[in-house]
């Protein structure tokens, strides 16, 4: 069991690092993705992707031992990619939610969140 435990947290730490260094990269405008439809060997495919909105804060989502995975500021917003380690044999939950701070000019004055769903919590592969 201690080495599950150990793989598990290498493997987290290193696909944290991944999806910290893309994002930051792309905030800093030096990484782009391939474009999708073009016609060249590297091209992906768009394929629709599950995206369904979450009716709970990112407070809530941190009570349920939700973990930051990535993070940039993107639209005036900070937007945050978070997972939930479950157990071994169940997919892990992973949530994207955008943070909006308070903005006096626009009459908001209280942080705001907004999430989504990546993927399935109810569903295997």
């Amino acid at each position: 069991m201690r080495l599950w435990r150990k793989w598990a947290r290498i493997a987290a730490e290193c696909w944290g690092a991944t999806l910290f260094a893309a994002s930051t990269a792309m905030a800093q405008g030096s990484f782009a993705l391939p474009a999708s439809g073009i016609k060249a060997s590297y091209s992906p495919l768009a394929i629709p992707t599950y995206f369904k909105p979450i009716d709970v804060s990112l407070e809530t989502l941190l009570n349920q031992r939700y973990a930051v995975v990535a993070a940039h500021v993107g639209g005036g917003e900070e937007v945050l990619v978070l997972a939930q380690k479950t157990l071994p044999s169940v997919p892990d939950r992973v949530a994207i939610c955008a943070l909006t701070m308070p903005n006096p000019a626009a009459d908001q004055t209280i942080v705001t969140s907004r999430c989504w769903a990546l993927n399935h919590f109810d569903k295997g592969q």
